[in-house]
């Protein structure tokens, strides 16, 4: 049956068997997700007297486009266009989301577009203070990012139009402008390099600082000696523990990030601390058995790595709770540009 043939609850029961189904990999039911919660969307659209319905809708809808948008452009070389199509839809349903914009922005700066990733950087660095979700707006370096991004679309622009004119037919007397574009160029070659060199933040136990991809690559290939890696690089997620390695899903990886550095044994992870690892948690509907489950995965997944219990259970403020006990040290690899809430 076509989902508008479906009555609102039938929607509402694919929806709940959906979020239950254990999923035979990350994602792979977002594509379903987001039809039904769009069929959702354009029927409450229409009605009054649900607006907290309608709000709840709309928000796993953003929540859902903007994952699954990500999670494309990670997951596969070829799926750019499916990652521009979900962003593009989360910013029609959401019209000031920094982070949907910023995406777009560098997706758009990848392919040259450099008008476009103008707009896109220039939107999001607009949206930033007016958007009412903490969980969208950009980082500090996500910021940064954007204003650097924005010249370097800028003077792409410049450059391409300096070339266009060199090329252009004009009377040998007459006198064309000199422009002076070699400290453009000089800017812009300094940008661009300082953008590759600072594309992933690189946290240990000791420090945090941002690093190249070469750098995170040579990290994997010559992994120091009992030390938890784990790399969220272009394609996947990479758990690494001496030369054992396993791929966690989008949930398992935050999940990891979060306990190893930010949780300690007198800060510890709870159901509250975590909702942003979850697709349900941008509506608080993570319990404890939701995170219990999910520890318990991840936990069989640091196994397969062959990797020691360092993942402690405890208690606190009257609920169970987990972290990181630090009985090995780690390094954890990701992409500036991928941050979001959940991800910064």
């Amino acid at each position: 049956m076509r989902l508008t043939e479906m009555a609102m609850e039938e929607l509402e029961e694919l929806e709940e068997a959906l979020h239950n189904e254990k999923e035979d990999s990350p994602y792979s039911n977002y594509s379903q997700k987001i039809r039904i919660y769009k069929e959702m969307y354009r029927r409450l659209e229409k009605t009054e007297d649900e607006k907290g319905y309608f709000n709840y809708v709309r928000k796993k809808l953003i929540f859902h486009l903007i994952h699954y948008g990500t999670y494309l452009k990670m997951q596969y070389e070829k799926s750019e266009d499916g990652a521009e199509s979900c962003l593009k839809a989360a910013l029609r349903y959401d019209n000031t989301n920094p982070i949907a914009a910023y995406r777009l922005g560098f997706l758009s700066y990848k392919r040259q577009k450099y008008q476009a990733a103008m707009d896109y950087f220039q939107r999001a660095i607009d949206c930033q203070q007016k958007h009412k979700e903490s969980d969208y707006r950009l980082s500090e370096k996500q910021l940064i990012n954007a204003h650097l991004y924005l010249t370097n679309s800028a003077l792409h622009l410049a450059k391409q139009a300096y070339e266009r004119i060199e090329e252009l037919p004009h009377d040998n007397q007459e006198e064309l402008p000199n422009y002076e574009f070699s400290s453009l160029y000089e800017r812009l070659r300094d940008s661009d390099r300082h953008l590759i060199q600072h594309a992933f933040y690189k946290i240990s136990e000791r420090e945090s600082t941002t690093c190249s991809k070469e750098e995170c690559e040579e990290v994997i290939t010559h992994e120091p000696a009992d030390t938890i890696v784990l790399y969220f690089n272009d394609r996947n997620i990479r758990l690494i523990f001496n030369e054992d390695a396993t791929t966690l899903s989008q949930e398992q990886g935050d999940i990891l990030r979060h306990l190893l550095t930010k949780s300690s044994k007198v800060s510890p992870a709870t159901r509250m601390t975590l909702h942003y690892c979850f697709s349900a948690g941008l509506t608080g509907e993570v319990n404890g058995e939701n995170l219990r489950q999910a520890i318990h995965r991840l936990r069989n997944r640091m196994r397969n790595c062959n990797i020691a219990h360092v993942i402690e259970t405890t208690r606190f403020r009257e609920e169970t709770a987990y972290y990181f006990n630090g009985s090995l040290p780690y390094i954890v690899m990701y992409r500036v540009d991928e941050g979001i809430g959940y991800l910064g």
